[in-house]
């Protein structure tokens, strides 16, 4: 009796997750299929689903439509920099507060967490004065400088950090490691997982970043991809739906392979993260 319960159960939640899993990616399977097809065809109703004729020319029009190859480098640098200053800043804050000790240490830390709580809209104008007056506008220090610490990476790894047995830590003491020496050598490739998961995340963000890049610049040279796909709802003939698909596909397709290959560790990086301390 209780192993046909149990496997009920187990079929309600698979059958449940199945459900939302298609209902979340139905949108993606009509993207790309969108993508491949004529405008005449995006527009039938009934929808058909899939197009009489595949079209790949569409990304190649997609791609000519805006100077995408400049966007593409533009994302590019962005998104590396951003993350890997974070993951500096982030590992040696998340090791300062998970191993010194300090006065008011819990209250600094709650402190700095509070950044996470603040809606982006509130820091906006401060942000943008800030850059200007440092004469950063259109530049790519405006696109990086703002987001150079992150509350999130700090709180995600310091929690790696206090899974780590602090015997491992004084064994290093006693060696003569040095503190540098310590989170170089062994807390780093200890949380090698959660570091690819906060790594694949802020990649995520920057990447996908539109408010930012459209108030900080003006240039075309200085934009990123997600603002190329604006090009697409500004003709005047209306929003060219299949190229505005085509150009979407290719603009999430770097952060889907990037998941992809950091998968495993970033499903083994969440959990081993955890809530403890």
């Amino acid at each position: 009796m209780k192993k046909s319960t149990s496997r009920l159960e187990t079929f309600l939640v698979y059958a449940v997750l199945g459900a939302a899993a298609f209902i979340v990616f139905l949108p993606y399977v009509w993207m790309i299929l969108a993508a491949f097809k004529t405008p005449e065809e995006i527009s039938l109703y009934p929808p058909q689903w899939l197009p009489a004729v595949w079209r790949w020319q569409n990304f190649v029009d997609a791609w000519n439509k805006a100077p995408f190859g400049k966007f593409f480098i533009n994302s590019i640098i962005v998104s590396v920099s951003v993350v890997s200053i974070q993951l500096v800043t982030s590992t040696l804050a998340a090791y300062a507060f998970a191993f010194f000790k300090f006065p008011a240490k819990n209250i600094l830390f709650i402190l700095y967490l509070s950044i996470m709580m603040v809606p982006t809209q509130v820091t906006l104008i401060p942000n943008f004065i800030t850059i200007k007056n440092l004469n950063l506008l259109n530049t790519y220090g405006a696109l990086i400088i703002p987001f150079i610490a992150s509350g999130f990476g700090t709180f995600l790894i310091r929690q790696q950090f206090l899974t780590i047995p602090t015997d491992l830590i004084d064994a290093a003491h006693i060696d003569g490691a040095s503190t540098p020496r310590i989170l170089w050598s062994v807390l780093i490739p200890l949380s090698r997982p959660t570091l690819v998961t906060f790594a694949t995340i802020a990649a995520m963000w920057n990447w996908n970043d539109f408010f930012w890049p459209l108030i900080i610049t003006s240039s075309t040279e200085m934009r990123t991809m997600p603002l190329g796909l604006a090009v697409f709802t500004q003709g005047e003939a209306g929003t060219e739906w299949h190229l505005l698909m085509a150009a979407a596909l290719f603009t999430a397709l770097p952060i889907i392979i990037l998941f992809l290959f950091a998968q495993k560790q970033f499903i083994q990086g969440i959990a081993n993260s955890g809530l403890k301390g």
